[in-house]
């Protein structure tokens, strides 16, 4: 029994001192680094979790500072920030070829809407410079990338600058016109999309505001990589019978894309790019 403690301590010592070293860790293979089983390799993350050694992200891990306890407006900036900045690193190529599948649904003189999200800017960055559009956004990040647009109406959400987590928060205290522009696409990123909860995401702010509008858009373009399928987040949002397109990458499920296409919506699979 000891022997197996002290194996375990080691184990621990091993993975965190790794983890240290990383701005972050993406799970997968992580059982690797160590030489344990999968199995094995979470039962020590969730441990060195309850230590608050490690921070535990969708998708990955990132470790905890030694201030990360201290229950301050810095420190939930931080997790918001750790959070954005891990989802950055996750299924890039993946993300970047949904990008590039998504912009070839636009069309001259579209008037879009793009939610803020690591995906969708991957779309944003994806847009001919050339074309001519007018856009709404409550993303930092798309606002960022298409700076150098010159054909573009760029028109933002009003509310409060989060930048921790590139959204603006909408403040229902601030007047917005936007039920007034006819909306016929919007491309949305999205925390999780599961068959029995429709489209979830990681928090209430920004979301509860898009819900007021979803009713008068054309056309509902969810963008999600494969590790978005089948996975729930914090807040529902929108039941999946209100999707029109579900544009995705070529590690999806199958059987999930197929179940998809049964319920009317269609997909779109993103191919991986030989270069």
């Amino acid at each position: 029994m000891l022997h197996v403690m002290a194996k375990q301590k080691q184990r621990q010592e091993k993975l965190l001192n790794y983890i240290r070293t990383q701005d972050f860790v993406v799970t997968k293979g992580l059982e690797n680094i160590v030489g344990c089983s999968y199995p094995t390799l979470c039962r020590d993350l969730i441990e060195l979790e309850k230590r608050n050694e490690i921070i535990r992200l969708h998708g990955g891990i990132k470790y905890a500072e030694k201030n990360i306890n201290s229950p301050s407006l810095q420190h939930v900036a931080c997790a918001d920030y750790y959070m954005y900045q891990a989802r950055t690193m996750i299924n890039t190529e993946e993300k970047r070829a949904i990008g590039q599948a998504a912009s070839q649904l636009l069309n001259p003189s579209d008037i879009i809407f793009i939610t803020h999200g690591t995906t969708t800017t991957q779309f944003a960055q994806a847009i001919d410079k050339n074309q001519i559009l007018t856009i709404i956004t409550d993303g930092l990040d798309i606002i960022n990338t298409l700076s150098n647009h010159p054909n573009l109406r760029l028109y933002s959400t009003g509310g409060i600058m989060n930048y921790s987590s590139m959204q603006i928060e909408h403040n229902p205290f601030l007047s917005c016109d936007i039920q007034n522009i006819n909306i016929n696409k919007m491309f949305m990123g999205i925390g999780g999309l599961s068959l029995t909860h429709g489209i979830t995401f990681y928090d209430f702010t920004s979301f509860k505001f898009i819900q007021q509008i979803l009713e008068q858009v054309n056309e509902i373009i969810v963008l999600a990589d494969n590790t978005k399928l089948e996975y729930v987040s914090l807040a529902n949002f929108i039941p999946i019978e209100k999707i029109s397109t579900l544009i995705t990458d070529w590690n999806a499920d199958s059987a999930f894309i197929s179940e998809i296409k049964a319920r009317g919506i269609e997909c779109i699979v993103a191919q991986k790019s030989d270069s």
